[in-house]
Parts: structure tokens; sequence; C-alpha cells
């Protein structure tokens, strides 16, 4: 077997993810060649379809860049669009206290990823390197600050009041 980290596309992939702040190809859109030879790995790694097996080395090489064909314990589209919308709450709101009523997929979006984290998810999967990265990249809290994050919301609120009214006495 030719060592993987030779061929171009290998090269290609370690690039799509250093451009891509640590997100891989998940649909012919994002890549129609990487997205192919994705699928053709992810064959090789499960042996079907008549692909000869990943070597080990090859197997390593995939899994030291947290490839998610090796680590798929997690719809990786579904958990970018999730992600994406955290980042887009995080963006209009400041911080990342989800409304479990008007938001409720991505209130347990929020909650399925501290318990991946801290290993009490039912299904077992822990998150991988990349999304741990990525959701430290946005200052995600991994611990559930909403007490903190009320109290100075209504701290903020209450000097906010002080400077209209020239006083802090609230009815």
């Amino acid at each position: 077997h030719p060592g993987m980290a030779g061929t171009t596309m290998y090269a290609d992939l370690v690039k799509y993810q250093k451009e891509n702040h640590g997100r891989f190809p998940t649909s012919h859109k994002d890549d129609p060649n990487m997205n192919r030879w994705m699928r053709q790995q992810r064959s090789r790694v499960r042996s079907t379809y008549g692909y000869v097996p990943l070597s080990d080395e090859q197997k390593s090489l995939l899994e030291s860049i947290d490839c998610p064909m090796v680590h798929q314990a997690v719809d990786l589209r579904s958990w970018y669009e999730k992600y994406d919308q955290l980042v887009d709450f995080w963006q209009k709101h400041g911080h990342f206290l989800v409304n479990q009523r008007e938001y409720p997929s991505l209130f347990n979006y929020i909650k399925l990823q501290r318990k991946r984290r801290k290993g009490t998810d039912t299904h077992g999967s822990l998150p991988s390197k990349s999304q741990i990265y990525l959701l430290d990249r946005i200052g995600f809290p991994w611990e559930s600050d909403r007490d903190e994050v009320m109290w100075q919301m209504r701290y903020d609120e209450l000097v906010q009041f002080g400077e209209e009214h020239g006083h802090l006495r609230v009815r």
C-alpha cells in the first residue's frame, strides 16, 4: 500500500481542513472530488464495496487530523449546521443562554455537547478534537454559566437604569 501522506488527495484534505477552520467537506457541494475520495476512504475503513482496507498507517494518518470518516459517532453535516446556528445566536446575543422554548433543537445541541465532553452522553460518543476546537474558538462554556450570565445581565440593566434615572430605587 502506498503511504497516504504522499497522496495528493490526503494533502488536499489537510489543506481543506486548515483553510476551513478545522472543518471537513460534508457534501458534493463542498468539494466534489474530495467528497468522492472521502466516501472511498470510509468504505475502506469499513472494508465494504470491494475496497482494499486502509493500512494501520493510513488509519493513523486520518486519525491524526481527526478525520470524520474514522470518528463517525456524530453526523458531521448536522453537527456543523447546529454549530453554525450556535455561532449565529452567539453573534446576535453575545451569550449562549439559549431559551429552550424558543430554540429547542439548539438548546438540546448545547446540552448534548456538554454531555459528550463530560463523557456522560448515553450513546458514549465523545466530541472530536476539531469539534472541541471549533467550540473553544467561539468561547463556548463547557459548564453552564447561566447564573453568572443572568447576574451580569441584571447588573447591566441596573447600571443602565441608574444612569437614566439618577437613582437605583427600582419599583
